[in-house]
């Protein structure tokens, strides 16, 4: 008696977890219930509920739920324990997918299925019990398997989480759901990177869009661009609304095999250089030219602006016309290091009459000699200079002593 009553004094109080699936709570396993209870020879604590669940409990009722399965007509007992289970995880209305006892015998004459896997590129299977196809169609083996994920598939979807993606479209603040589903259908290669996609407002406007042909940017070419819907999209949402100048694929392709050049300046004495682009000579091409251009280099170019054009007297004696000192030609003189007078040339005029004018023949008066009338003897003539020859050189000189001689005697 001793004894019994020390070994009673040690026993304490314990906590033991609610027996209801889903529920946190504990009840009381009282000292004296322990020792009772060790003494029918148990170990392990009994299975009961906390003052909560059994209160609930109590409240419960049995229901009396349809068979799944449509052609039957027989029901399934919903027990106060499931329902008491069910209320915790926050269901209050029962499982629809429970088949009669009946069916449930029935069912073990059926078997099950290994279905594949409703994710897209997912070899996998999930398996269709026997219980799951007698509610589909009774047996008769007429419904088709829902679409289910396999248990790899169906792992990995629980641990995902829908993510917000920005829209695909340049400047766009948009966003898209790339739910969980479409995670999983993205490919492997892929990775966890998100498909490049639209916002709702984006894909709106895209619906409604036809691409464009427009015309090639460089000058000369007469091929086309395609103006694709998206890039519409960021002209109409974020620009003008207009196309910005692009090349054809044509002219593309062959500015890539294109490169810059140095070219030297066009202006005498300078041993500058301008870059003659890719694009300049694309534009050249496209005209076709194959030659490069003149230009000026970038200084040349900003000390011209130093000098005008003058107009300077022609060398042509007895020409009272102009010829123009073009800036460049100032500005090479001074590159050069010449002087700062200008050059003696003839004017346009005389130009064009030695240019249209050709050597002539004449006879001479006295002795009948061939004399060679040359162009710039003839310009003298016609600006009164000199006087049309009538004579050869040899009369004319022996002219020459004969009035000399006639001067002295006067």
């Amino acid at each position: 008696m001793v004894l019994k009553a020390s070994l009673f004094a040690n026993m304490k109080e314990k906590q033991v977890p609610c027996r209801t699936r889903g529920c946190d709570n504990t009840w009381t396993w009282e000292a004296n219930d322990q020792l009772r209870w060790m003494g029918e020879g148990k170990d392990d604590p009994p299975q009961r509920m906390c003052p909560q669940c059994y209160a609930k409990y109590n409240d419960l009722s049995e229901m009396q739920v349809p068979c799944a399965n449509d052609t039957c007509e027989n029901t399934w007992t919903w027990t106060k324990v499931a329902r008491l289970a069910a209320l915790k995880r926050g269901r209050t209305e029962p499982p629809t997918d429970r088949l009669c006892n009946g069916c449930r015998d029935q069912a073990k004459s059926v078997k099950g299925l290994d279905v594949p896997c409703r994710v897209r590129g997912c070899d996998g299977t999930w398996y269709w019990t026997a219980e799951e196809r007698m509610a589909a169609d009774g047996g008769t083996d007429t419904a088709k398997p829902p679409l289910r994920m396999c248990e790899k598939c169906y792992d990995r979807f629980r641990h995902l989480r829908d993510e917000t993606v920005p829209c695909r479209i340049a400047q766009c603040e948009g966003t898209w759901l790339w739910t969980r589903r479409m995670q999983l259908e993205t490919p492997a290669d892929k990775g966890n990177e998100p498909p490049r996609r639209m916002c709702d407002d984006c894909a709106a406007i895209f619906s409604e869009l036809e691409s464009k042909e427009q015309p090639c940017r460089i000058s000369g070419c007469d091929k086309t661009w395609t103006w694709t819907r998206f890039m519409q999209i960021e002209a109409q949402r974020f620009g003008d609304g207009q196309p910005q100048p692009r090349m054809c694929n044509a002219c593309f392709n062959r500015f890539r095999e294109f490169s810059d050049k140095e070219v030297r300046c066009r202006i005498g004495g300078c041993k500058n250089s301008w870059i003659w682009t890719k694009g300049m000579q694309l534009e050249a091409a496209a005209k076709g030219r194959v030659r490069q251009p003149r230009r000026m280099c970038t200084d040349c170019m900003d000390q011209i602006a130093e000098f005008e054009n003058k107009e300077i007297s022609c060398k042509q004696e007895g020409c009272d016309g102009t010829w123009t000192w073009s800036t460049e030609a100032q500005l090479s003189a001074s590159r050069t290091g010449r002087k700062s007078d200008p050059p003696a040339k003839l004017c346009r005029t005389c130009k064009q009459f030695l240019a249209k004018t050709t050597t002539q023949t004449l006879t001479c008066q006295k002795c009948d000699t061939t004399i060679t009338w040359t162009k710039e003897h003839q310009l003298n003539v016609k600006l009164g200079v000199w006087s049309k020859p009538t004579l050869c050189a040899d009369c004319r000189r022996a002219k020459e002593p004969a009035a000399s001689q006639q001067a002295q005697r006067q």
